[in-house]
């Protein structure tokens, strides 16, 4: 594949609203060994790309200063030390910045395969939810079937994807919410017990028949 030199992306002109999102052109990402390139499909939005473009969010030391933390699209390109089969995969992957473009490098532990249900646009906002709730619920909480797990505001991103991947490991599942549609919500999901914080006590309600 013959790829370009030049790519679009939407560069931060200064901090405001959505009106200082600015189109630029910049040069081809080149990845460096370990990493892939990827054409990029789409792009998710999350809160630090919504800071970011506020100023209140710095990009980390060495990181892209285009916002974008997660996206999906076929990998075109890859760095020394990667199979060559990798090209043409269809991934979706977590960045350090730099999403919002139609090119990214990234590491290539930083990619999922783009699952035959999800479309594209539904894949660029997986990686975010799927690398936190992994990391912090199966390896450093080494969640383990059968046992429970607490998850507070259960119906955000993090918290609803938390309930779907618990329950498909064979744990209980028990969530604090904000309203009673939340905890429908919530329910409908595959959380067990659905907790109403504003009216009930979460503390009280989750202790009830799962050892507190």
């Amino acid at each position: 594949m013959i790829l370009p030199s030049e790519m679009r992306a939407i560069a931060i002109e200064t901090p405001g609203g959505p009106e200082v999102l600015t189109p630029v052109t910049l040069p081809l990402p080149q990845p460096q060994a370990g990493e892939v390139l990827i054409k990029v499909a789409a792009a998710g939005v999350n809160r630090p790309d919504l800071l970011q473009r506020q100023g209140l969010y710095p990009p980390p030391p060495g990181a892209s200063p285009l916002p974008g933390l997660e996206v999906s699209g076929v990998i075109v390109a890859i760095g020394e030390g990667l199979d060559p089969a990798r090209l043409g995969t269809r991934v979706c992957a977590l960045t350090a910045g730099g999403g919002y473009a139609e090119y990214v490098a990234v590491p290539k532990g930083h990619c999922l395969p783009v699952p035959a249900t999800l479309s594209m646009i539904e894949a660029a906002a997986l990686p975010e939810g799927a690398f936190t709730v992994w990391g912090n619920v199966f390896d450093r909480g080494r969640l383990q079937p059968g046992e429970t797990l607490l998850i507070h505001g259960g119906t955000s991103g993090i918290g609803s994807l938390a309930i779907q991947m618990a329950k498909a490991y064979g744990a209980t599942v028990l969530v604090t919410v904000g309203s009673d549609a939340k905890a429908a919500a919530a329910r409908t999901l595959g959380a067990d017990v659905a907790i109403n914080y504003r009216t009930e006590d979460f503390v009280e309600k989750s202790a009830v028949g799962h050892r507190g």
